[in-house]
């Protein structure tokens, strides 16, 4: 996966149409989770959910998967898969993963804008991996529930930015993922905001090469986000300054270790005060001192975008 950043202002918005704007999965119900030494050779399960993006047109996409009755924790990864017509080669996928605690009800939102190339549609499905992270004997499953989905939330977008996480990033106190900016429309008063991360925790005496130098005892991070939203002046400086609400926090346990936070502002307005109509956004994301360190996860596991529906 590479870092990318989607831009386009289309003049041909249109809102979606009421079959287009929800898609259950058309494949609930128990799934065989894979053996730990299988973790190479991942098995992708088709949740038989899928959204349409037209060529050259922009759309967020929204995933909910819910699951339950793991007999083991389960290392889950949370898919929207998206290619063109006959082809296998993913043009744009959004991408969560988190461990399933077994017995445990579990919602993981996915989310983030879509771009088709002007060459074709983009056909997006919903998809998922279920991997055993204990190693235990015999037979293990996970349930997908009935209300799992995929949602194409506005229909083609008026305008939008977004910007995927770049690097993968430690992070011990404090750090801002994904900057995107984004200019707003003419005659545009509010415009719209999400900033999704996915976290790991650092922990164990064998930590991976990213967390050597980290905190990695506590058996859990602390993790604290927030969605900043600045309205520049021509200059670069800034004018005026949005927030989804302060700083809040999360525990993530050493057991769930991988977690998907969600941010989203749906009112930023756009002041007349200020000398240009451009914005820059990130997330906020910070380590708790008395608690483990964590990673950002890159790519397209953590995203920030602003838009016009």
């Amino acid at each position: 996966m590479t870092a990318a950043v989607v831009a386009a202002l289309l003049t041909t918005a249109s809102p979606a149409t009421a079959s287009d704007l929800r898609v259950y999965t058309a494949k609930p119900g128990t799934y065989t989770v894979q053996p730990t030494s299988t973790n190479g050779t991942p098995i992708f399960h088709d949740l038989g959910a899928r959204i349409t993006v037209p060529a050259g047109t922009t759309k967020y996409l929204s995933s909910k998967l819910i699951v339950s009755n793991a007999t083991v924790v389960t290392e889950t990864s949370h898919l929207v898969y998206c290619r063109q017509a006959g082809s296998t080669t993913l043009v744009d996928r959004l991408v969560s993963g988190q461990n399933v605690l077994a017995g445990t009800a579990t919602t993981i939102l996915t989310r983030g804008m879509i771009t088709a190339p002007v060459s074709g549609d983009l056909t997006c499905s919903l998809e998922a991996i279920f991997i055993d992270h204990t190693a235990t004997s015999g037979t293990q499953t996970i349930r997908v529930e009935s209300t799992t989905y995929v949602e194409d939330v506005f229909g083609v977008l008026t305008a939008s930015a977004q910007t995927y996480q770049p690097t993968r990033t430690r992070v011990d106190s404090g750090y801002y993922a994904a900057p995107v900016t984004f200019t707003a429309p003419a005659g545009v008063t509010s415009i719209q905001a999400i900033g999704d991360v996915n976290v790991t925790t650092c922990y164990g005496t064998r930590p991976e090469t990213l967390c050597v130098g980290g905190r990695l005892t506590g058996n859990y991070a602390y993790v604290g986000t927030q969605l900043v939203v600045h309205q520049l002046n021509q200059d670069g400086s800034v004018c005026a300054t949005t927030t989804n609400g302060a700083l809040a926090g999360v525990t993530v346990t050493n057991t769930v270790h991988h977690f998907k936070i969600n941010t989203w502002h749906t009112a930023v307005p756009v002041s007349t005060a200020c000398s240009s109509r451009t914005f820059s956004a990130s997330t906020r994301v910070t380590a708790n001192a008395g608690a483990e360190s964590i990673i950002v996860e890159a790519n397209h596991q953590s995203l920030t975008a602003l838009f016009v529906p």
